[in-house]
């Protein structure tokens, strides 16, 4: 279908939509990064998971549960964010990321610094699935997306109750900024609560921002 404003592609919509197995599982890592890894047994750059995002959706027109994981203590983040992000998931059923290159790619490094994790973080990565392609592939396009498919810019234009600009913090870089800082380096500590606050509701906005985009779509095709 074609309108003024867009274009969907409902055949190859509904065809990524019946791909999806239920449980689905809406996730997003926030990660950090420097030239000096900031803890032992990382290179350069490599991106260090800090705090995930899980919404849960059981069934068709089940309810959506959130699982989250923040980690608040100076020292390496990912033997505690890999304890919470096991007993939070289930053990079957799609997993939903945007750009999902990036969680893939911190689930393969994760397994192999901590191999007893190496194939539950497999199993996910088999499992999962990129909510950005009917948008980055063009089977729906919305004159609002400016020809991009970042989440920031299809969620308020399908959505426009939604909003990151509402939130203190709005991007990734500046949740990893805000987190070293605050964590890592600890400054701000007069603000630390409101600032762990408003690191988990940046992160929750991702996921649920997927299952709503999700829903959306569902309505359309």
């Amino acid at each position: 279908m074609k309108s003024g404003t867009q274009h969907i592609d409902r055949e190859e919509i509904n065809n990524f939509i019946n791909t999806l197995e239920y449980p689905l599982h809406f996730l997003d890592y926030e990660t950090m990064a420097g030239v000096i890894p900031a803890f032992n047994g990382y290179r350069p750059y490599q991106q260090i998971p800090f705090q995930y995002s899980l919404h849960i959706l059981d069934k068709p027109e089940g309810k959506l549960m959130h699982k989250e994981f923040l980690h608040t203590e100076n020292n390496d983040p990912v033997p505690s964010l890999l304890k919470h992000l096991k007993n939070d998931f289930a053990g079957q059923g799609s997993v939903i990321s945007w750009f999902m290159t990036f969680e893939k790619n911190r689930n393969l490094e994760m397994g192999k610094m901590h191999p007893t994790y190496e194939k539950f973080l497999s199993g996910i990565n088999e499992r999962m699935v990129d909510l950005m392609i009917p948008f980055s592939k063009g089977w729906f396009v919305d004159k609002d997306f400016f020809g991009k498919a970042s989440i920031k810019l299809v969620l308020p234009a399908l959505l426009p109750e939604f909003s990151y600009k509402e939130l203190n913090i709005s991007d990734g870089g500046q949740a990893q900024r805000v987190w070293m800082q605050t964590i890592l380096q600890g400054k701000n500590q007069n603000e630390k609560i409101k600032i762990i606050e408003d690191l988990r509701k940046y992160c929750a906005l991702d996921t649920y921002a997927m299952y709503a985009i999700l829903k959306y779509l569902e309505e359309r095709v």
